[in-house]
């Protein structure tokens, strides 16, 4: 997923994380629009945020 489509999916422009973590939370954002449509992910917006940038922070996710 493009980055201009996850930060006008999520409302934000400065998502915070590395070009790999980016890639994941796109790949992620895919999955929750195939499993619960894009109005699941736009009205929990920003419980996703939240979470993501936890994962961020705590340097959760390993690079390859």
């Amino acid at each position: 997923m493009r980055l201009e489509t996850m930060a006008a999916l999520l409302g934000r422009n400065d998502l915070p994380g590395t070009p790999e973590e980016l890639a994941v939370l796109g790949a992620r954002l895919e999955d929750l629009i195939r499993l619960n449509g894009e109005q699941w992910v736009l009205d929990n917006r920003r419980k996703l945020l939240s979470e993501w940038e936890f994962i961020v922070a705590r340097r959760i996710i390993s690079p390859s």
